[in-house]
């Protein structure tokens, strides 16, 4: 039988289905899938418990030209334990939110041009508007925030991510060419950060189905495997319960990630203490040159003379690593330093080990 030719745009073609913008569309739709493949491959995952110093660590990532950032996107879209990770992080790139995709302070990039640059910022602040309006925040919500990359210079992005509450492990040993950086934060430290930020009714408690807090049912059998029944948890002072839910995050984080050549654990004290050096070692990591405009970010996020509000990255750090000291009343720092001691992490610090 004589095999029919069927040429794109022709009456025959469209009456098979077929048509010229069709091909165009899927061709468009491959490079778009392929792009965000790329991106997702060599990811610099930034990841570590809430108050740990993860959002400013992730804006010195960030405050690289090269840098695509998305910041937090698993808290819109929860982890999917059905997609592998290569998937996972690929949907999680393409989330682009207002807090998702500007999380400010923003950054020049290299492979945006400055017009679109412009462009980008005043649709952001016009978004920000529109979901402080009560008519208009629900659609002002759905809409994304486009990149405005120019088309050739994909291959030249790397992407970062800043996680919450996950240890970016299935990444990190299925996906040798990301990057996974963990950041710890002496447990005084980020315990006493986050008590201030609850009685400040700064975030919420996340709940289980039960109702409970989510945090303090994993600190709770995270006790349990060290003897502490749930009658002796329950009378416990906040601090020493918080200290658990320390534990239950970052001791199995540190356990998987720690011998993988592809993680990096990184102490908040040390980057506070001495940043450029940190931060340096950090980039060699993941493999991006040193630039300027990290230089500058660095230089402004440590010496900042203004007052900082809670979720800001710009800070006298010198000043803030041991803050807790004075503002932790003495009981509750024993009761932490009692419960991590239980740890190997403890030797992390030396006023603890």
């Amino acid at each position: 039988m004589k095999q029919q030719q069927i040429m794109l745009g022709t009456a025959p073609a469209r009456r098979h289905g077929f048509s010229l913008a069709d091909q165009t569309e899927s061709s468009g739709a491959r490079a778009r899938t392929d792009r965000w493949n790329h991106l997702a491959a060599s990811a610099i995952l930034v990841l570590g418990s809430p108050r740990s110093g993860t959002t400013w660590l992730a804006k010195i990532f960030d405050s690289h030209p090269e840098i695509l950032y998305r910041h937090e996107p698993d808290e819109l879209a929860l982890a999917n334990p059905e997609l592998d990770p290569a998937s996972q992080v690929r949907e999680w790139l393409r989330q682009r939110g207002l807090r998702v995709a500007a999380k400010r302070p923003n950054f020049q990039k290299s492979w945006r041009p400055a017009t679109f640059d412009t462009s980008r910022r005043t649709l952001a602040a016009m978004l920000a508007v529109a979901q402080r309006l009560p008519l208009t925040s629900s659609i002002a919500e759905r809409i994304g925030l486009p990149d405005l990359v120019a088309p050739d210079q994909w291959r030249s992005i790397r992407a970062a991510i800043k996680l919450v509450n996950w240890d970016g492990t299935r990444v990190a040993r299925t996906m040798p060419d990301t990057r996974c950086v963990f950041i710890m934060r002496h447990p005084c430290g980020q315990i006493a950060s986050l008590m201030a930020g609850l009685a400040a009714r700064h975030f919420a408690r996340a709940a289980d189905e039960s109702g409970a807090p989510v945090q303090m049912a994993m600190a709770a059998a995270c006790a349990a495997r060290r003897n502490v029944d749930a009658a002796t948890f329950a009378t416990l002072p906040d601090a020493a319960k918080y200290a658990w839910a320390w534990l239950a995050f970052n001791e199995p984080a540190v356990e998987r990630l720690r011998d993988l050549p592809n993680a990096r654990i990184v102490i908040y004290e040390d980057l506070c203490q001495q940043p450029e050096a940190t931060a340096r070692d950090l980039f060699r990591f993941a493999g991006l040159n040193w630039h300027p405009q990290v230089a500058a970010f660095l230089s402004d996020s440590t010496q900042h003379d203004q007052p900082a509000g809670y979720f800001d990255v710009f800070r006298t750090t010198g000043l803030v690593t041991d803050r807790w000291r004075q503002n932790m009343s003495q009981q509750d720092q024993d009761a932490v330093r009692a419960v991590v001691a239980t740890s190997s992490l403890a030797r992390c610090w030396a006023d603890l080990a």
